[in-house]
């Protein structure tokens, strides 16, 4: 055997029928060289052929490919456990990598043992370290105009049914409240839009670039202009510290730079607005809460409005929120309990009821966002601190407004918030 030819003996099938012959095999740096008992040779280029082994001290299989998938290929078996060594050796990389050298083998799980170890404290440092730096680095550069923008499509998308402008009075309520509370920020760059829903929930919204929606559910409860100043406080100082547009910078990180290092800049609102659903973007952690909580109550002393309001207001939600939990558990006993009653139902009338039950458990995805929108007891007991640490004095906000021609008939509604 000479340095640029190596011999091995192997079997060769012809895949026409179960018959095998035996072969010798020749190594060389462009082919694989076959020689039957009788003399006959057959050559087989590297590139066509396929490798393949049982485990990883097994039997070598070699098959030479075909066009035509449904012809049986050709194939040799090679028993000795040096063929591949020599392979590699002859013809470096022809019968596949590194992965495939026997000789490699301990190189090849210390390999694996290392990535193991190494790629989890990557991945967590990037998403815990890197993506929000990233995050709050974009987010403080995108224009004011990208995120109008997206705010109307979240409301188009959400809202099918495009809201009503509120009447006369309510408008002129809705732009006293926000004017007075926007001279404490009288250089912030956002034009806010205040819509009305008319669903008895008990809950605000924000969108990126200024779009609120208040549910006619709050302002029901409310007793005072006040109380409605200290949610739209809070909704705005969202919208202020982009809240919602850094969420989807982040949840969407590695989907943008895909898009951005491909060019397709078309895409980017299509998959942020498709990706796991819309609402994923506008679920606030606990820190961005009380960010938007400590932040609102500041937004309300600077505009000189009674922070009493803000606390009433929270304490009314957080009762909400205890009566949603308790309703949530409701609900989910009478859904298993109906359940059960469809599985028993006959082959005949299943379809009916499954469909029936498909329809109540349509839930509007805004529905979804407001069961996350927290209150909680820690978050009232900071903002009555502040408030009673306050030396400011508040000025009436509508003194001579009737509030209570505020309220209005609502949409029923099985969720309550």
């Amino acid at each position: 055997m000479n340095a640029t030819q190596s011999e091995f003996s192997g079997t060769y099938y012809d895949g026409k029928s179960a018959n095998k012959y035996p072969v010798k095999l020749f190594l060389t740096r462009t082919q694989l060289q076959l020689v039957f008992s009788d003399g006959r040779r057959i050559s087989w280029l590297y590139p066509n052929l396929k490798l393949s082994r049982a485990g990883s001290t097994g039997p070598v299989r070699l098959e030479r490919s075909t066009s035509n998938p449904d012809i049986i290929p050709e194939s040799v078996v090679i028993e000795d456990p040096k063929f591949l060594h020599e392979a590699h050796r002859v013809a470096p990389g022809a019968l596949g990598n590194i992965w495939n050298q026997p000789h490699k083998r301990k190189m090849r799980y210390g390999l694996m043992i290392l990535a193991l170890v190494i790629i989890p404290p990557f991945i967590f440092a990037i998403w815990v370290y890197a993506i929000p730096a990233m995050t709050n680095a974009v987010a403080d550069k995108i224009p004011t105009e990208w995120e109008e923008k997206l705010g109307q499509n979240y409301f188009q998308a959400l809202f099918k049914e495009s809201l009503k402008d509120p009447d006369p009075k309510t408008r002129k309520a809705l732009d006293a409240i926000s004017k007075r509370l926007l001279t404490a920020v009288p250089d912030q760059p956002y034009h806010f839009r205040i819509y009305v829903h008319p669903s008895k929930m008990v809950n605000a919204m924000a969108l990126p670039g200024g779009t609120i929606i208040v549910f006619q559910g709050l302002i029901n409860v409310t007793e005072t202009p006040e109380e409605l100043a200290g949610v739209l406080a809070h909704e705005f100082q969202h919208v202020l510290k982009r809240h919602s547009t850094r969420g989807i910078i982040r949840s969407e990180a590695i989907n943008l730079f895909g898009l951005i290092i491909s060019g397709n800049s078309d895409s980017i609102t299509s998959v942020i607005l498709q990706a796991g659903g819309i609402l994923e973007f506008l679920r606030f952690s606990r820190t961005l809460e009380s960010q938007a909580d400590s932040e609102g109550m500041q937004m309300m002393l600077a505009a000189q409005v009674d922070p009493r309001g803000m606390v009433r207001i929270f304490e009314k939600l957080e009762e909400a929120q205890h009566r949603q939990l308790e309703s949530g558990k409701k609900d989910k006993k009478k859904a298993d309990s109906e359940e059960k009653s469809l599985e028993k139902d006959s082959e005949e009338d299943a379809p009916d009821g499954k469909r029936r039950a498909g329809e109540e458990s349509r839930t509007p995805e805004w529905m979804k966002y407001l069961s996350t929108h927290p209150a909680g007891e820690d978050r009232v007991e900071i903002l009555k601190k502040m408030a009673e640490a306050s030396t400011a004095k508040p000025r009436p906000l509508l003194p001579d407004f009737d509030w209570k021609s505020m309220h209005r008939e609502t949409k029923d509604s099985k969720f309550i918030f």
